[in-house]
């Protein structure tokens, strides 16, 4: 039976092995004889099967996750053969000869697994970094795959999460490029939403005509999906586009054009700003090859599985030939799953095949906010090298003296600026114990000249300010109503203009400038806190 073990007697194989071990025939005729005429102890006997044995299918190659799943399911099928990473193939003609051996073993696998399981589909396969299919199929047909002879493992396609920080002189790369190191001669696959290769730290003409010609007006234009003569360049010298502009909201749709979609601010995502601080014009290594590998959204934060499997394939392997000689030298990752352990993602895995060929992946780690003991993966891969961030050298809190006392706010990035030193009556909401959160708007005139609290919750954090500065209000304070570390609050239009600082402090802060009231204080730019060094609040302990 086909993926299942059959075991038609063992009281007959236990008969043979014991008359053979106790009595020492003369002929092959006496061996039949003394067998079948031996005493088979009764012990024995009743073991004897009243039929042929299943053996049920070995559930622990099926991860934990999918076994109560229900309906359609993207799964990474890993097969037993050892990917090229991971064989004895170390020429560039045994690395193509084994990776062809591979597509020839999932080729098989996938024409078995067609016949089994109805509707299966195909979505990609590797060879270089990972032995593996990945086949959308019923979770109900799973057991069925995992029943195969081939199948080693079957894993959910886990997505991720895009993480950002800046940096450069602080960690030093400006002191090693004066040295006349940067970076030529290396490098830098950037596994991430893209990149704007028509950008000026690239080199590019830095208008938003080249960025429309590259990537079009909307997620629908064909500009995107084509190269148009516009790409690679010199800088951005290779890549590929993995998910397409619609998923996680459609179909994942690669295209040869992995330009990276505009965010808010502008024809600048996720992935350009990455690659910048890598290798912009004033990145750390500005004279990097950068290869710009799209594998996350142009519409979210999240990174397809699927897309990051392929995108570590490719950054091994940018021919397909199955030779390693292309491969680059350096994968970056900012992104990650929180809680991931190396031993249940494939990422990892991928990742460590692709240090077996000789290629480093950098990747963040511990980006789950501000609690103890959360890493991710890929960077707990064994040979991932995982870097956390710390705040930069200009990093600061801005101080807000109140009565004498100084209680340290986060400057929330959407607000104005202080132009100078701001003082007047610090008042709680309306003054009058109404409108805490300030959600509601405040009657006009107000609160002209005075610094106003309010608690966190209700609404937006723009709204609050907005609120505040739009009543006569000279600052905005949003004070968090739980324990925990003030952050810079997420933008939502308010409906108008923010024309007013606005900062957030502790729990504890603000009941104690609730406590000291009536009071006056002052926000004075040059009154403020240096956090260099210090962890930022989206690290974890």
């Amino acid at each position: 039976m086909k993926g299942r073990f059959r075991v038609t007697s063992v009281a007959a194989g236990l008969t043979m092995l014991i008359g053979s071990t106790l009595v020492t025939p003369a002929t092959a005729a006496d061996r039949v004889t003394m067998r079948t005429a031996a005493d088979v102890p009764a012990a024995l006997t009743q073991m004897r099967l009243t039929q042929p044995l299943e053996a049920a299918v070995d559930r622990s190659v099926i991860d934990a996750g999918l076994q109560r799943a229900q309906g359609r399911q993207q799964v990474l099928v890993r097969l037993r053969t050892p990917s090229v990473a991971k064989s004895k193939a170390k020429t560039p003609a045994a690395q193509q000869q084994h990776k062809a051996r591979l597509q020839n073993e999932q080729s098989a696998f996938f024409k078995r697994a067609s016949k089994q399981v109805k509707g299966a589909k195909m979505m990609t396969s590797t060879q270089m970094t990972l032995n593996s299919v990945v086949l959308e199929v019923n979770a109900a047909d799973i057991e069925r795959l995992a029943a195969d002879k081939d199948v080693m493992r079957i894993s959910r396609v886990r997505d991720y999460e895009m993480d950002l920080s800046d940096t450069v002189p602080y960690i030093g790369a400006a002191a090693v490029q004066a040295e006349g190191t940067d970076g030529s001669g290396i490098s830098v696959a950037v596994l991430d939403s893209g990149i704007d290769y028509t950008h000026a730290r690239f080199g590019g003409p830095g208008t938003i005509e080249a960025y429309i010609e590259a990537w079009g007006t909307n997620f629908d234009d064909p500009a995107n999906t084509t190269t148009d003569g516009l790409f690679p360049t010199s800088r951005v010298v290779g890549g590929y586009d993995f998910v397409g502009e619609l998923w996680p909201f459609g179909p994942l749709l690669p295209d040869p054009d992995p330009i990276d979609a505009p965010d808010f601010s502008g024809p600048a995502g996720h992935g350009t700003h990455v690659a910048a601080i890598i290798g912009g014009d004033n990145g750390v290594a500005p004279g990097v090859d950068l290869y710009a590998v799209k594998v996350c959204s142009a519409q979210s934060s999240s990174c397809s599985g699927v897309a990051l499997i392929q995108g570590m394939e490719f950054a091994v392997d940018p021919n397909a030939d199955g030779n390693t000689k292309d491969a680059v030298d350096i994968i970056n990752m900012s992104l990650g799953s929180n809680w991931g352990q190396p031993f249940d993602d494939d990422l990892s895995a991928a990742v460590d095949g692709a240090s077996a060929l000789g290629v480093l992946t950098v990747s963040s780690a511990g980006n789950g906010g501000d609690r103890p003991y959360v890493t991710g993966s890929p960077s707990s891969a064994p040979t991932a090298l995982a870097v956390a961030q710390t705040t930069m050298p200009t990093g600061f809190l801005q101080l807000i003296e109140v009565d004498g006392a100084d209680y340290p706010g986060v400057f929330q990035s959407w607000s104005t600026p202080p132009g100078g030193v701001i003082s007047g009556p610090v008042q709680y909401a309306d003054g009058a114990g109404g409108n805490l959160n300030g959600c509601a708007p405040f009657a006009p005139g107000s609160l002209t000249g005075l610094i106003v609290l309010v608690d966190r919750g209700g609404c937006f954090f723009t709204t609050k300010i907005f609120n505040i500065g739009n009543a006569g209000g000279s600052v905005g304070i949003i004070g968090l109503v739980a324990p925990g570390a003030p952050f810079n609050g997420g933008f939502a239009d308010p409906g108008g203009p923010i024309t007013i600082p606005g900062y957030m402090i502790s729990q504890d802060d603000s009941d104690a400038i609730k406590a000291s009231l009536p009071a006056n204080g002052s926000v004075d730019p040059a009154n403020t806190l240096s956090t260099a060094g210090q962890m930022v609040g989206s690290s974890s302990r």
